[in-house]
């Protein structure tokens, strides 16, 4: 998974497309199971997941209402389409991308 930049995700929100932001922290004990879970259960799905850690950029953050991690938001251009905040087992991540 790649991790951008507050940015690289506006242009992402920009082309219309649909992805997956993970928004985590470092010092996040279940961000790290959840990004581990996303690497092996991702390719799969054919929908891309980016990284966007919430400490890089506060102000980008609070736009996109991230108020606890780690929180995943499914995006159809700049519409949040879902929304789970928490970790996920690999089938309610299946689910929550279908």
């Amino acid at each position: 998974m790649q991790e951008l930049t507050a940015e690289q995700l506006r242009e992402k929100m920009e082309s219309g497309e649909r992805f997956i932001i993970d928004y985590f922290a470092t010092w996040c004990g279940p961000c790290k199971m959840l990004s581990r879970i996303l690497e092996t259960s991702g390719d799969k799905l054919g929908v891309p997941i980016y990284k966007f850690d919430v400490d890089s950029d506060r102000t980008f953050t609070m736009e996109q209402n991230i108020r606890s991690v780690p929180t995943l938001k499914l995006y159809e251009g700049s519409s949040v389409v879902k929304s789970h905040t928490g970790i996920l087992q690999e089938s309610q991540f299946e689910t929550f991308v279908n």
